[in-house]
């Protein structure tokens, strides 16, 4: 009868000095974050304080194209040479409440009349006297008035003409 027998395991071999070990290869993170998952972390944190920070400038200053829509005044910084899109039509001396009034590009289609003037007087805004405005205004211009009071009592007028006009 015949046995079958395994040999006996070879000694192990003896180390290699030092000089001819290979470097041990680089492992993967082990439940720490990446160089790049930081750098990540740190731009995305930083996009959300700008955008926080952006839209407390709208919401309180009513600064930007949002202003409107988020109740700013859409005219407050309008000076003379700027434009205002479509408001309401008024004829004569008559009055309409306009609640968006909005600063667009002079050469937008959306352009309809033109700042020839700003007078920063809050009696007039108040009491709506278009007097301010007269020394703006030229024979045959179709004028109009923007009377702006603020909820802190400021207020001004915005002398404009129909940019038909040609001004």
């Amino acid at each position: 009868m015949s046995e079958q027998v395994a040999a006996p395991p070879a000694p192990p071999a003896p180390p290699a000095p030092e000089s001819e070990q290979q470097p041990a290869a680089p492992s993967a993170p082990t439940g720490g974050r990446s160089r790049i998952g930081t750098v990540l972390g740190v731009v995305v944190l930083v996009f959300g304080v700008l955008v926080a920070l952006t839209v407390t400038a709208v919401l309180t200053r009513g600064v930007g194209p949002l202003a409107g829509l988020l109740g700013g005044d859409g005219t407050a910084d309008a000076k003379a040479g700027d434009c205002v899109g479509e408001l309401p039509r008024v004829a004569g001396t008559g009055a309409k409440s306009v609640e968006d009034g909005r600063l667009v590009p002079c050469t937008s289609a959306r352009a309809a009349y033109a700042v020839v003037g700003r007078v920063d007087d809050a009696a007039a805004a108040r009491n709506q006297s278009a007097v301010a405005c007269e020394p703006h205004f030229r024979p045959g211009d179709d004028a109009y008035v923007l009377y702006r009071v603020g909820d802190d009592g400021e207020g001004y007028l915005l002398c404009l003409v129909r940019k038909a006009n040609g001004r």
